[in-house]
This record gives structure tokens, C-alpha cells and sequence, in this order.
């Protein structure tokens, strides 16, 4: 077992800004959890190094270690679900079962999220970057630099023009008009020839 580990010093680098490089690579952070939670006997500088080997496996795309942790974390969070779920079942206060129940639904939830992130590990999804699709089949897609736009035309408000500019379109019902072209027999009676008494 080694008590030092073997890291090159930098040749700009002081002796305090090397041994930060070093306090805060990845793996001497998580060596120093490791060894606080008690999980090892073995000296920190056998972990980091451990753990140096792990990232070059995983840099070089070897992904079993990877694979294997997230499988055996789906396996525990799915038997903490199973192991929560049951003491929910016999819980005597509702309050007790409520705060079982979601603390299992979390678990596997987190069981499902874990097995997902191994799916994409093994089959990763294919990316495709669609600038836009041309989904109508009588759509122009311009991709480009949008043109400046014309000039605009003042438009005319049809609610200010006068109603009677067009033929046949009047605002006093009572006015006479012009005989049609179909039938110029037929034309509007005089005054002489109207009712007395409008109905209405």
C-alpha cells in the first residue's frame, strides 16, 4: 500500500496550489466521503487511486462500472420501495402510512429514473437538429435571412366610406332606384301610385 499519491506537481504551480489541484480532483473528494462514512479501512491514497482507475476505464468508454452501479442502485431503491410498501400496509395512524407511502413512491420513482438513465446509457437516443420542417405540402419554408419588408399601401377604412358608392346598396329603404336591366317594363312606381298607409 502506497501513502502518497502519484501525481505530477505542475512547473508553475507552488507547493499549496498543487496540493489544492490535488485536494479537489474528483476522485480525492470522493475518497474523503468515503472514508468519513466509514466504509473503508484501507487508506485514502488506495481509494484514490481506485478511483483514478475507474475514470480512465470510464474516459476510454468502458462503461461497465457505470452500468453495474446504476443496476445495483435500481436494486436497492426497488427493495427500499418493497421494504416501505409493506411497513405502510400495517402502519396503525394514517398520518404514519401516508409518510411510508410517499417515501416508497419516491423510491420507486427514483428506481424507474435510475433504470432509464441505464437504458440510455446502453442505447442512446438519436439526436436529429431540424432547423424546420416543411409539414404542409403547400408551404414555403425560407430559411434565410429574412427581406426587408415592402412598403405598406395606406389602406383604405371601409367603415368611413360612404355605403351607397356601390350599386344597389342603400341606407333609406325608401328611396328609389333605377329599373333593373331584366325587365324595364317593371319600373318603380311613381309617388302617385304608392300607398296611403305604410304597413309596419
Amino acid at each position: 500500500m502506497s501513502e502518497s499519491l502519484s501525481i505530477p506537481k505542475l512547473d508553475d504551480e507552488t507547493q499549496s496550489q498543487f496540493q489544492a489541484r490535488i485536494a479537489l480532483t474528483p476522485e480525492c473528494l470522493s475518497a474523503a466521503v468515503l472514508v468519513t462514512c466509514k466504509h473503508f479501512d484501507e487508506p485514502v491514497t488506495e481509494i484514490v487511486e481506485e478511483l483514478k482507475r475507474q475514470t480512465a476505464a470510464m474516459n476510454s468508454g468502458d462503461m461497465t462500472r457505470a452500468e453495474g452501479m446504476l443496476l445495483a442502485q435500481a436494486h436497492t431503491l426497488d427493495g427500499l420501495f418493497a421494504n416501505l410498501a409493506s411497513k405502510a400496509m400495517v402502519a396503525n395512524h394514517l398520518d404514519r402510512m401516508d409518510k411510508l407511502l410517499r417515501m416508497a413512491l419516491k423510491a420507486q420513482s427514483q428506481s424507474r429514473a435510475t433504470l432509464q438513465t441505464l437504458a440510455e446509457l446502453k442505447a442512446p437516443k438519436q439526436i436529429a437538429f431540424v432547423k424546420q420542417a416543411n409539414i404542409g405540402n403547400q408551404v414555403q419554408v425560407n430559411n434565410g435571412t429574412p427581406e426587408k419588408p415592402a412598403r405598406t399601401r395606406k389602406t383604405k377604412n371601409v367603415q368611413n366610406e360612404l355605403l351607397e358608392v356601390e350599386h344597389g346598396e342603400r341606407l333609406d329603404t325608401r328611396a328609389t332606384s333605377a329599373a333593373g336591366g331584366a325587365d324595364p317594363a317593371m319600373a318603380t312606381l311613381g309617388t302617385k301610385h304608392r300607398t296611403a298607409k305604410r304597413s309596419g
